[in-house]
């Protein structure tokens, strides 16, 4: 089908929602849809529409449902995304300096990222290489210091040791070379360090990876379901995770960084501060069972 619809102006905004039975008394409404976007706000309302038994849209809300209280929500996920970035930068850092360093101690080897005797054949170490010589280039053109100094003093080289390209190449790059290790004994040294389960560490590390982007790219969390899910283990099984839901993810994050206790515990008491204050029934939203606490 060829789409044909026309842009509607923030009055006619408005006068939808009206009219699918939300209740509107401000002059302030046009102003949140216009910084927001209309599809952005009306994603948080989704959590108040009226469904059929097959799960089709009805394009009606549910009796009392506001405006104010669909923004509010909004708002709310806003402070749970950011919550969530702090952490998982916290996180980001520690692995890639952990992978890092049990490597480059196991192989004695600055370049082992670039050595195909210790992975499987799904790396191309080709455009690896080539990745990380763009990865020095960006540091350069953003004057990076290490960047800057390595390029100056090894002219002829074009990659620098894993210290330095530790900082310069993505969360995600990284874990997708943690996640082609050909040695079993590998992982398991990156997860004792990382006191993780060696059995999940690699689905954790990506399921973290792609939460990290949503959150970078300021993603909706609240009744998101995620396409690739984490393992579980026995304790998220005991409190009925749903491995598609954040809540998931946040309790791997939160356990993640038991090796940087005060992290931990300052995660521990924001995050508890923000699921008491939560506007709405988090459990079917978030993936957590009902008065979900660290």
């Amino acid at each position: 089908m060829k789409f044909k619809k026309k842009p509607t102006s923030l009055e006619e905004q408005v006068a939808l929602l009206k009219s699918r039975g939300v209740e509107i008394d401000n002059d302030s409404a046009m102003q949140v849809l216009l910084l927001l976007n209309y599809y952005r706000f009306c994603g948080y309302g989704l959590n108040f529409e009226e469904f059929d038994n097959n799960g089709n849209r009805l394009d009606k809300f549910l009796p009392q449902t506001t405006f104010n209280r669909i923004y509010n929500l909004y708002l709310w996920d806003e402070k749970l995304r950011t919550l969530l970035q702090k952490y998982l930068g916290r996180f980001e850092i520690m692995f890639r300096s952990v992978l890092n360093y049990v490597m480059v101690t196991e192989t004695q080897d600055p370049f082992w990222f670039l050595d195909d005797k210790l992975f499987t054949t799904s790396i191309d170490l080709i455009n690896l290489r080539q990745e990380c010589v763009d990865a020095l280039e960006r540091a350069i053109d953003n004057n990076e210091l290490s960047a800057v100094h390595f390029k100056t003093t090894y002219a002829e080289s074009d990659v620098p040791p894993c210290w330095i390209l530790s900082e310069y190449l993505s969360f995600g790059k990284w874990s997708k070379i943690f996640g082609t290790f050909k040695f079993q004994s590998h992982v398991k040294m990156v997860a004792a360090r990382l006191k993780a389960p060696p059995h999940d560490v690699v689905s954790w590390v990506r399921c973290l990876v792609i939460l990290r982007n949503r959150c970078a790219h300021h993603g909706r969390l609240w009744g998101y379901r995620f396409k690739i899910r984490p393992s579980r283990t026995p304790a998220m099984q005991r409190l009925h995770l749903g491995n598609d839901s954040v809540g998931a993810l946040i309790f791997i994050l939160h356990d993640l960084l038991s090796m940087d206790m005060s992290a931990q515990k300052e995660m521990t008491s924001t995050f508890n501060e923000l699921i008491w204050a939560c506007p709405e029934n988090f459990e079917n939203a978030l993936g957590l069972p009902k008065g979900f606490r660290f």
